[in-house]
């Protein structure tokens, strides 16, 4: 079994030292661990630097995402890259080998364009066309088992190949974390953020909720705000999927992903265990 899925965040704030340094010391204890990245902040670097203003819309539903045409697509390529290879040469010097993983490569994870898209604009909802980001409609668990087995640490950026023809589309890196999670039957799920956790009141970093279930999901969905919400959703998935337990955790402390899993952050769960003691 696969001890666990941990997605890292691309945006600032993020401590991605502290948690490669964990995770590089749990793999090589034996443990094993995908990891997906973000790379929001690179992005935004490279759309400034390229004289392009970053786009984000919200959809009527309430979930904030990147708006990536052709043109977005090509830095968002490069930034995804980018990340992947600083990711894997962080953990190789750490002695930790990894796959950094090119969706246009085989077929670990494919996806499905959605060109038009629903966006509240104002009072009103508008149609955006040329949209490159899309949807997870495929997981090759054999294949990212296959990459573990022979002793390697697999790297996911937030792309995958597109089912209909050869293109990388834009993706959710936590959604994608979530699918993997759930297809590969890992243990758990660690989304590290640059927030304690799901909080009750996002202004009040003590008002962390520490336990939810699907049962009670509601709860969870009246507190999340803005990029939280689609954390949620990525866990919901996953738990839905088959998944027991999933962690959304601080990546800014010394060991991130220990501490998700030692208690730490807010914990969803599949369903809260109905053991009685005797």
């Amino acid at each position: 079994m696969l001890d666990g899925v941990v997605k890292i965040g691309g945006a600032k704030g993020n401590n991605h030292d502290n948690t490669l340094l964990d995770l590089a010391g749990r793999v090589k204890r034996g443990e094993r661990w995908v990891l997906c990245h973000g790379v929001s902040g690179a992005m935004d670097a490279l759309c400034s630097a390229a004289g392009l203003e970053p786009r984000y819309v919200v959809s009527p539903s309430g979930y904030r995402s990147r708006f990536v045409t052709d043109r977005e697509m090509v830095l968002f390529e490069k930034a995804s890259f980018s990340e992947t290879a600083k990711i894997c040469s962080f953990l190789g010097a750490m002695g930790v080998p990894t796959v950094p993983i090119n969706p246009m490569n085989g077929t670990l994870v494919l996806g499905k364009v959605k060109d038009v898209i629903r966006a509240l604009e104002g009072n009103r909802t508008i149609l955006l066309r040329g949209n490159r980001s899309g949807k997870i409609t495929r997981i090759d668990n054999d294949g990212i088992h296959a990459i573990i087995e022979r002793g390697f640490l697999p790297v996911f950026p937030p792309l995958a190949r597109d089912e209909s023809v050869p293109r990388y589309i834009n993706i959710d890196g936590d959604r994608l974390a979530g699918s993997i999670a759930a297809s590969c039957n890992a243990r758990t799920l660690v989304l590290l953020t640059n927030t304690p956790g799901l909080l009750e009141n996002v202004d009040d970093p003590d008002s962390l909720i520490k336990d939810i279930s699907l049962d009670e999901w509601h709860v969870a969905e009246n507190a999340a705000k803005g990029n939280m919400k689609r954390k949620l959703l990525a866990c919901k998935e996953a738990l839905e999927g088959g998944l027991q337990e999933a962690v959304i955790a601080d990546s800014r402390i010394e060991l991130p992903i220990t501490n998700a899993i030692s208690g730490g952050g807010t914990h969803l769960w599949r369903a809260k265990s109905t053991e009685i003691a005797v």
